[in-house]
């Protein structure tokens, strides 16, 4: 089906820009891709601000950072979706801003990446001990190791 959607996107894209063209006005139709590819580049352009302002907070919190990357990413998503020249990228990029939609396609990632990794991307805790990486200590020792002179 993914296959399908991607060979037939561009057909679908040209098809509607000529169906808008037609509707609306050449002026009119570049004016609107005009204003999606500003909103793209400030959207792109600040992703990585939300994203870093993002985790900050929710480490800060101590919660797990996981959902507000995602949703930095997905801001970031929609951006790049605005760049991409067409009608359909448009309005996927409009869904992704809409925050209920965009927590609900964060949570579905989460839910594959989490189905995805499987019991060997994860370290096993042994014990209590171990499974705190706060608490973790690492026994180290050190030693200077200097080269001496060698005869050729």
């Amino acid at each position: 089906m993914m296959f399908f959607f991607i060979m037939t996107y561009p057909f679908l894209e040209f098809a509607l820009a000529m169906s808008v063209i037609e509707k609306f006005g050449f002026a009119n139709a570049f004016f609107a891709w005009l204003v999606s590819l500003v909103l793209g580049v400030g959207l792109f352009r600040t992703s990585s601000l939300r994203l870093t302002v993002g985790v900050g907070r929710a480490m800060r919190e101590g919660k797990p950072p996981g959902a507000a990357a995602i949703d930095g990413a997905l801001i970031g998503l929609a951006g790049v979706l605005f760049l991409l020249p067409g009608y359909i990228s448009d309005f996927l990029a409009l869904l992704l801003l809409i925050p209920p939609l965009r927590r609900w396609a964060a949570r579905r990632l989460l839910r594959a990446l989490s189905v995805r990794s499987g019991p060997l991307s994860r370290p096993a805790a042994t014990d209590a001990s171990t499974s705190d990486a706060a608490h973790a200590v690492l026994d180290v020792e050190a030693r200077v190791i200097s080269e001496g002179k060698q005869d050729s």
